[in-house]
């Protein structure tokens, strides 16, 4: 009889790949850890120089001897400028993502635990921030700034903020409610103390769902600023860059312009992907 009621417990330990979201933070993670790891590589090794051009061996077709993704126009290896574009693009992602969480989490929890005025000068600059095309507000700066892989970071990273903002502002109203920031207040806690010791680890793991969810947008706005010609300057290769030299191309070597796009999907892809995981894992829906 003990044995039975033994072989009927369920065990209370899921394992993590059954977890709701898990497969998909699987599948995300291996897609985009794919293209982290070309990028890394092509910091010590390319099978070519990604900038030096051989006019004999122009438009060579992908699979081409010596030549796996084939060459462009200026007969550059494909495959070498996909490795060191990803890390122009993928770098100037990860600046900007830091950038933003940094200034959408210490803005929204200062909002949410202040409110009163503070609340409505974020929550105004925020809506002021929100009617002003992004696109047209990037271009704007950089054109200030020029083009480079900081300036574009930089830029990025003040013009992706308010997401992560109002879902910190919200989160953060709702944690300063309970009885543990009550109990700090009693014991004579610094509001610093509270917001950054006390509240911040409570709402980190919404932080990091909204800046992987961000982080797709940001590689996508760093293409298309590539693209337009605004982004990263040349001769440093940058997928939006790419796709944009190959377009003239696209009736006769369509691949100079597709394998760029293919690695922004992919990197996007992975990136949602494992983004959307992590929200059905905390249950943010």
């Amino acid at each position: 009889m003990e044995k039975k009621q033994a072989n009927n417990k369920k065990p209370e330990l899921v394992p993590w790949i059954q977890r709701r979201g898990a497969k998909q933070v699987l599948v995300g993670s291996i897609l985009i850890g794919v293209m982290v790891l070309l990028s890394l590589i092509s910091l010590v090794y390319t099978p070519y120089n990604p900038n030096a051009s051989s006019l004999s061996e122009r438009s060579l077709p992908p699979f081409s001897e010596n030549h796996v993704f084939g060459t462009d126009n200026l007969g550059r290896d494909m495959l070498s400028r996909v490795m060191k574009g990803g890390t122009v693009s993928l770098s100037i992602a990860a600046l900007a993502i830091v950038g933003t969480t940094f200034i959408g989490a210490v803005l929204g929890l200062l909002s949410g635990y202040y409110g009163g005025w503070v609340d409505h000068v974020f929550n105004m600059i925020a809506e002021i921030q929100n009617s002003i095309p992004t696109m047209l507000l990037i271009i704007l700066f950089l054109a200030v700034l020029g083009p480079s892989i900081i300036s574009v970071a930089v830029v990025l990273a003040f013009a992706d903020w308010v997401g992560i903002f109002r879902t910190v502002r919200s989160r953060t109203m709702v944690e300063k409610n309970k009885d543990y920031v009550a109990a700090c207040k009693t014991m004579g806690a610094s509001d610093a103390r509270i917001i950054f010791r006390h509240l911040l680890p409570n709402v980190m793991t919404t932080i990091i769902v909204m800046s992987t969810l961000i982080i797709g947008t940001v590689i996508i706005t760093e293409a298309n600023l590539s693209y337009l010609g605004v982004g990263v300057a040349r001769p440093n290769p940058s997928w939006g860059r790419m796709i944009s030299d190959g377009e003239s191309y696209i009736g006769t070597a369509p691949w100079i312009s597709i394998v760029p796009a293919i690695s922004v999907i992919i990197s996007v892809i992975g990136i949602n992907l494992a983004g959307d995981g992590l929200r059905k894992m905390s249950k943010m829906e």
